[in-house]
């Protein structure tokens, strides 16, 4: 548990690690139908060998994803970094700690190197605001330039940032701040996600990504079902479900002998699959993403 918690606070401090599994107490197995043949189906999209996560994706996953996609620089999607200072609440303060570091991702991916710093700075404001030591990355944010224009010296950073703060979660237990940071970056991650296939409905990669989140989406649930009986929390547990009422309308199908799940790294292995989503679930899902991210923002 407190390994998993700590990947996912450091997310919000390094951009790089959001969510890498699901916690122990909150772990929820795929549910995958019975595999079907496809001979008579399209399939949504050609790739060799498919892994699909079913816990969540990792930022810099979902930035490779944008880039496969051909996915244009958007910055008004972001949640601006010069907003943290409205955040007061531990709520608030964690998951907009989650939503920049997707934001930092992001842009970083586009070589924004203002935007990257700005991104950070802000990360550092609400990190602070959390109660995570500055001795952590204190120096990092005195070598911003530095850092930033090295894509290589930024990953050894947010290595070592990942172990300092690992060490730090296990003293000072912070399970439900790292419970919403991690639901605040998969927000994200999905906003971004919905807003560019907004824009582009006929990339049929990105819906089948978007798709996908139906397996990570049951993992986030079990998750923050650990913290239901937070008042604080409530409407945004209450929002997910709702979400994932959506998402119950269509399946993936697979390929007959021809799925396979890796529970240890929690990934479905397969050639391909259909999925039966049509235009208006994802534009339900899209809304309902939207109202979950402004609730968060604002």
């Amino acid at each position: 548990m407190q390994r998993y918690l700590s990947k996912v606070i450091l997310a919000g401090v390094t951009s790089f690690i959001l969510l890498s599994g699901c916690s122990k107490q909150g772990q929820h197995e795929v549910d995958l139908k019975e595999s079907i043949d496809l001979s008579d189906f399209q399939e949504t999209a050609d790739s060799a060998k498919r892994s699909i996560y079913y816990t969540m994706s990792l930022p810099v996953e979902m930035a490779r994803l944008f880039d496969r996609v051909g996915a244009n620089f958007y910055p008004d999607f972001l949640n601006p970094p010069d907003q943290f200072g409205k955040y007061t609440s531990p709520v608030k303060i964690a998951l907009n700690l989650g939503i920049f570091g997707v934001d930092l991702s992001y842009v970083k991916m586009f070589n924004q190197h203002q935007r990257s710093v700005a991104y950070l700075n802000a990360i550092n404001r609400l990190a602070t605001e959390l109660g995570i030591p500055k001795e952590i990355y204190g120096d990092v944010m005195d070598n911003l330039d530095l850092i930033i224009g090295n894509p290589d010296s930024l990953s050894r950073i947010a290595t070592r940032l990942y172990f300092a703060t690992d060490d730090y979660l296990k003293k000072n237990q912070q399970e439900g701040a790292a419970s919403l940071v991690a639901m605040g970056g998969w927000i994200e991650s999905m906003y971004i996600a919905t807003r560019i296939y907004n824009n582009d409905p006929e990339n049929i990669a990105l819906q089948d990504k978007i798709a996908e989140q139906k397996y990570s989406l049951n993992s986030l649930i079990a998750l923050m079902n650990n913290y239901h009986s937070d008042l604080d929390l409530a409407e945004y547990l209450l929002m997910l479900k709702n979400l994932r009422r959506t998402y119950d309308q269509f399946q993936l199908y697979y390929k007959v002998g021809d799925v396979m799940v890796d529970t240890f790294n929690k990934t479905i292995l397969a050639e391909g699959y259909y999925v039966n989503v049509t235009p208006l679930q994802m534009q339900e899902i899209s809304s309902k993403i939207e109202n979950l991210r402004t609730l968060i923002i604002h």
